[in-house]
């Protein structure tokens, strides 16, 4: 009777089953929703939608079905018969229910009390840089990222901080890419990546303790999910060029600003006649046309009185970037997949000869070739295994390097400066015949030491290939059928290996000095300076890895209105580097627990229990807790079914995290550093000579953090999110500063101590808005603004005596803090405006660093000691560091077009810029165009602009750090610029294309600054940096 009765209520059952199927799209662009769950509410029978947005799924008649998906409000809606339900689904603006990266972990943003910021592929794409660190940039709050690199192929880095710095030592936050410490975020490909999440506070850091107190970056790459495969093909074009370039002068304009720099020093006579003006003016003056000599008369006067821009010929306008990426996803009940595959290739902007002319390549150039795959694997109901393969191959190409020490970066630099300071009067580089120079080599008139050309295309080429995998391995055991629900077991295991090989070809410089007579038009012989040599090879390798092991348990389980949540995780980093040296160890023990009451009162506690090699065997492990809580004040009663405040969320956390990045991370600063040698007498054997004195105390920085914050949401629409922190760095790593010198150990050899302490505290704030004008068009606006400040509380600096204006160089002030003389302003301009006021200030005050001349700088007095002196010398500007960062994106969208623009910002950020590329006085003059409104009796006299000091061909009171060489480095960007159009459907079906979306973008459009000299970029560190470089983009995103 009792079988009857369960077979009769399932035939029952089956029989109130229907098919149920339809679409979900997007209530902003209609775009399909691909990936969204739709489940049967109250039980675990659910599907997704294809990438169509389609599903298909079995459900009773009378069925609630509830739509979800990662950043779009979800749905409930009662089938009540249909067979057919289409609908859209509404980002969420404050995606409150997706699902944030956290330290080892994951957890909904609803529950996060930490401070916690991230972002999808989706607006990493829309950059095309080639390095995911620049393309972060202004976009999350807290993190500030300054393209340091320049544009140079290759080595286009980024100086990233978190919360600004609040150390001498290493300031960079830590990377994680799949939870696992690794430092390629330069060359991932941004088509890997699914989302970045930035941890910024105690509560969010302490589970990685002794490595947590700059903060950490955590990068998830991309996963399948079950359904069909997607094939999708991403294709641009780009062509870059310089951001800035610097006002090049005619040789006339050169001529006069040497004259005049020379006319200020009193040197005569001047180096340029009147007569040799006019040749240059006109170099065929003179000359007969019908004279059977003109031909090869005016070759000779084209040569010797030449106007060349040299800087054009050896850097080109624009260089190509090609980027080529392919990726596959999908997979089956079992298994999921996602592969991809990238290329990209970086050109330069150096001009350099072919290589079928020179039998080597001496461009500037970078390919590189990524791969992933992420494989997850259901081994049982219970049992999962997960497989992750991320590599990369670069080969980056220049010229060679051999004369600069094997430094890549210093010789860009100095072909940067050769290339902006060969005068436009020097008559070549060129091959020329009939001038007792064999064709193809160099004519070099002796005004520089090089020859820019000779250096980009006779002296060689150097390549570099740089190889890395990251493999992790893994299994997720789910414990909750065999011991409890909620208990699930995680293990991993990944080995990385990197390796740099580099192959250098040099040759010595071959060059001709072409002796001319300007006066008479003679050209006589060229003496050869250098016999030319063969090409030598040089080769060199360097390869390391780092095996990285973790072991968790996880527990996440709900009880009516409690929600728990606890992790435990232990691990274990080795590191093998190069040359002999001792592998290197973090190991550690990683907790959380967490506790929510009715999603109102959240609750949570993190620690890290860790050690780092490179303390004394007795400081390596410390203990670093944090604890957190929050309060979701909008689910109260009296404000749950608020529809203006939709969410209003506090938080709070304290904690504790440590700092191993001490002194560059060398390592054995606990051990003195001996020599043998040196003894008095050599029949009894050398002595042993004290180098650097160890300290076995020394151990790991401290940062004791606090941070308060609110989210906020107002109509669904408007997200707002404030974050205060303060922060306490103790234990910085220091040489003291006022240990005697009678103590008999000279000072650069005290041992570091552990006595260094900052404070940093600043705020950010985060805005979006996000929200459909009609049913065609939408409006997505985001921005972020950071403000930041740290001082120096105790360096162990030596107090200087009453008679300096500032008597701390260090303490009281920021971290970098920039340093020089103020100036005097009181006449107006700033500077000795005739014989009669510098008399009358000399009268009364001197230089103890040179003789001030009229049109000089005027210098402030600020001790009052009648003597201007490094005593006088006052903070000036800002910092090193930005004390501002923001960023700004308006997107709209109508139709099948989309247009977003993105805007970066920084504040409070000041440099020293000075020597090549700034001062005029370098070599013979290196003049551009500020220079011609530089100082003179004359144009002082008009009320004209002086925008310079007076010129001078040698060092002057002028050329030190001053307020006007240390320059606010302030900007606002247009970062990104970019119009799409996605081709409809119907136009795509028939071709088996399921989107397909082609776009034109652009790169750091424009830039407003506050710098003085118009040639500078404000990324730049100095003048002669690799440019960082502006970019116009095709391309197209194609899905099947």
């Amino acid at each position: 009777m009792l079988i009857l009765l369960v077979c009769c209520s399932l035939h029952v059952r089956a029989q109130d089953l229907i098919t149920i199927t339809g679409k979900v799209t997007d209530s902003v662009d209609n775009a399909p929703v691909p990936g969204a769950t739709v489940v049967v509410q109250g039980t675990k029978t659910g599907t997704q939608t294809n990438t169509d947005g389609q599903y298909t799924i079995s459900a009773p008649a009378n069925a609630v079905l509830v739509f979800a998906y990662v950043g779009y409000v979800q749905k409930t809606i009662r089938v009540n018969g249909r067979t057919n339900i289409t609908l859209t689904l509404t980002p969420s603006d404050n995606k409150l229910d997706e699902i944030v990266v956290v330290g080892y972990g994951q957890q909904k943003k609803i529950s996060v009390t930490g401070a916690v910021s991230s972002i999808t592929t989706k607006d990493l794409k829309q950059s095309s840089s080639a390095s995911i660190a620049n393309s972060l940039a202004g976009r999350l709050s807290g993190l500030t990222s300054i393209q340091s690199g320049g544009g140079q192929p290759g080595r286009d880095d980024a100086t990233m901080y978190l919360r600004g710095a609040a150390t001498t030592n290493g300031k960079s936050p830590l990377i994680l890419i799949d939870g696992v410490p690794r430092d390629n975020i330069r060359t991932i490909d941004p088509n890997e990546v699914a989302s970045i999440s930035v941890l910024k506070d105690a509560s969010a850091t302490a589970v990685f303790g002794v490595r947590g107190a700059n903060g950490v970056i955590l990068i998830t790459t991309k996963r399948g999910e079950q359904g069909k495969t997607e094939l999708t093909i991403n294709g641009e074009q780009s062509f870059s060029s310089f951001t800035r370039e610097p006002e090049r002068l005619h040789s006339l304009d050169y001529m006069a600003l040497r004259n005049e720099a020379s006319k200020n020093d009193n040197i005569t006579p001047l180096p340029f006649t009147q007569e040799i003006i006019d040749k240059y003016a006109n170099p065929l003056a003179g000359l007969d046309p019908t004279d059977p000599e003109y031909e090869n008369q005016a070759r000779i006067r084209n040569y010797m009185f030449p106007d060349h821009d040299y800087y054009r010929e050896f850097i080109a306008r624009y260089s190509p970037q090609t980027r080529i990426n392919t990726s596959a996803s999908g997979g089956t009940e079992r298994v999921s997949y996602f592969v991809n595959a990238a290329y990209l290739h970086q050109g330069g902007n150096l001009k350099t000869e072919p290589k079928s002319q020179l039998g080597y390549d001496p461009s500037s150039w970078m390919d590189r070739y990524n791969f992933r795959a992420n494989l997850d694997y259901k081994v049982t109901s219970a049992l999962k295994a997960f497989l992750n393969i991320g590599s990369y191959l670069e080969k980056v190409n220049m010229p060679s390097a051999n004369l600069y020490g094997g430094d890549t970066n210093w010789m860009m630099r100095d072909l940067i400066y050769q290339a902006q300071s060969v005068l436009p009067i020097t008559p070549g580089p060129t091959t020329i015949d009939g001038f007792g120079v064999p064709s193809g080599l160099i004519v070099d008139p002796g005004y520089l030491d090089r020859s820019a050309f000779e250096i980009m295309n006779r002296m060689g080429y150097r390549n570099e290939m740089r190889s890395n995998l990251n493999s992790t391995f893994g299994l997720n055991l789910d414990l909750g059928n065999s011991v409890t629900k909620g208990l699930s077991l995680k293990g991993m295991i990944s080995y990385d290996a990197k390796s740099t090989s580099a192959e250098q070809g040099s040759k010595a410089e071959v060059l001709y000095l072409a002796e001319m007579n300007q006066l008479t038009d003679k050209m006589s012989y060229a003496i050869k300076r250098a016999d030319e040599s063969l090409l030598a090879i040089t080769k060199g390798v360097d390869s390391r890895y780092n095996i990285n092991m973790q072991a968790s348990v996880n527990y996440n389980r709900a009880f009516g209105k409690h929600d728990i949540g606890g992790m435990i995780l232990g691990q274990r980093d080795h590191w093998e580097t190069p040359s002999g040296q001792i592998p290197f160890n973090v190991l550690g023990i990683a907790a959380r627990a967490t506790y929510a009451y009715d999603n109102r009162y959240l609750a949570e506690i993190n620690m890290g229990y860790n050690g780092s090699e490179q303390f004394a065997p007795k400081k390596r492990f410390g203990f670093f807790p944090a604890g957190s809580v929050g309060w979701v004040v909008s689910n109260e009663s009296f404000l749950k079914d608020n529809n203006i405040l939709t969410n209003l969320k506090f938080r709070a956390s304290y904690g504790k995290v440590g700092n191993d990045q001490i002194a560059g991370n060398s390592r054995f600063l606990y051990q003195s550093d001996i020599t043998l040698g040196g003894g008095p007498l050599g029949s009894l054997g050398g002595g042993i000579n004290q180098g650097l004195l160890g300290n076995p105390n020394i151990t790991w920085e401290v940062a004791k953090k606090q941070n308060f914050g609110v989210d906020l949401q107002l109509i669904g629409k408007l997200g707002i999110t404030f974050d205060h922190y303060i922060e306490q760095r103790s234990n910085i790593l220091i040489t003291r500063g006022t240990v005697p010198e009678f103590q008999g150990v000279p000072l650069g050899n005290l041992p570091k101590v552990n006595m260094g302490l900052v404070d940093n505290k600043g705020y950010e704030i985060e805005l979006s808005y996000n929200t459909p004008l009609s049913r065609s068009l939408s409006l997505n606006v985001r921005g972020n603004y950071n403000y930041n400040r740290n001082t120096v509380k105790f360096f162990d600096e030596s107090i200087r005596d009453d008679t300096y204006a500032y008597r701390y160089r260090t303490t009281g002030f920021s971290l970098g803090q920039a340093w020089g003389y103020k100036v005097d302003y009181s006449n107006g301009n700033g500077y000795f405006n005739s014989q009669q006021e510098l008399d009358d200030y000399l009268a009364t005050t001197t230089y103890n660093f040179g003789d001030p001349r009229v049109g000089d700088l005027k210098y402030q007095d600020l001790n009052g000691d009648g003597v201007i002196s490094d005593k006088d010398q006052s903070p000036i500007g800002f910092t090193a560091i930005p004390g501002v960062t923001y960023g700004f994106t308006f997107g709209l969208s109508f139709k099948n077009f989309d247009f977003t623009t993105f805007f970066q910002g920084v504040g409070k950020y000041s440099t020293n810029y000075s020597s090549q590329g700034v001062y005029e006085n370098i070599t013979r003059g290196t003049y551009f165009g500020y220079h011609k409104t530089a100082w003179t009796a004359e144009r002082y006299a008009a009320g004209e602009e002086i925008t310079y000091p007076a010129l001078s061909t040698r060092t002057t009171t002028n050329h030190t750090g001053n307020d006007f060489f240390v320059m606010d480095r302030s900007f606002i960007r247009l970062k990104n610029i970019e119009l799409a159009y996605t081709l409809p459907k119907d136009l795509l079906k028939s071709i088996g294309v399921s989107r397909l979306r082609l776009y034109v973008s652009a790169q750091n459009v424009y830039t407003w600054d506050k710098l003085r000299l118009g040639h500078l970029d404000p990324e730049n560190n100095d003048a002669l940096g690799y440019p960082v470089t502006k970019m116009s983009n095709f391309g197209l995103d194609l899905t099947f």
